[in-house]
């Protein structure tokens, strides 16, 4: 019988990663799913997908450097990733609430520099708050979108991305359909800030 304190994808840190990441993924998706961490549930669908990505990312990035932090003393693997998950949740939304604070305060400065002012100088002045703003929105969304969408920026496809990240082979489609789901969230977040993103590039 497995000893639920030590999940064998444990074992394969170091001999075959791969595989290591992979277990590792089915396993924490499904355990967070099915018992989400309690700062998480008042959260919809989409935005607990992103922060269980959020918290794969955080614990196999630098060489598993969290998951390497595990010590056997019989306490079950689950609950050690719970804990870890839980804190990862309060972090996340604290850090979100100051961010959507600071870019609420952001929009209603800008509206003020647009409305006062029309001459070239201050346009440039208005487009810089502008763009500002779009950085801040940008960081508010989930590390697993923005990192997606900055390896999108640099012009990979979600096949490249999908071995960048070292995933599953077969998530092409999902990592493909997540972007897409990012970019609809930006701009959303956008448009709900009173900015349209095509007239943002013309500009």
């Amino acid at each position: 019988m497995a000893d639920p304190s030590w999940p064998p994808f444990l074992d394969l840190l170091n001999s075959d990663p791969d595989t290591a990441f992979a277990d590792f993924y089915r396993f924490a998706v499904r355990t967070l799913t099915i018992t989400p961490p309690k700062p998480m549930r008042s959260l919809n669908q989409d935005d607990c997908q992103d922060l269980i990505h959020n918290i794969v990312y955080h614990c196999v990035k630098d060489d598993f450097r969290v998951l390497r932090q595990y010590i056997h003393k019989g306490k079950p693997f689950a609950a050690w990733l719970y804990a870890i998950a839980h804190n990862f949740c309060i972090d996340h939304l604290r850090s979100r609430s100051h961010k959507e604070e600071e870019a609420s305060s952001d929009i209603t400065n800008l509206i003020g520099i647009i409305s006062i002012h029309d001459d070239g100088v201050d346009k440039r002045t208005g487009l810089k708050e502008l763009l500002a703003i779009v950085r801040k929105t940008i960081a508010r969304l989930s590390e697993y979108c923005r990192l997606l969408l900055e390896m999108a920026a640099d012009e990979y496809t979600p096949k490249e991305i999908v071995k960048m990240l070292r995933l599953p082979a077969d998530q092409n489609k999902k990592v493909s359909d997540d972007l897409r789901e990012c970019r609809r969230k930006l701009k959303k977040q956008l448009r709900e800030a009173g900015i349209d993103i095509e007239t943002l590039i013309k500009a």
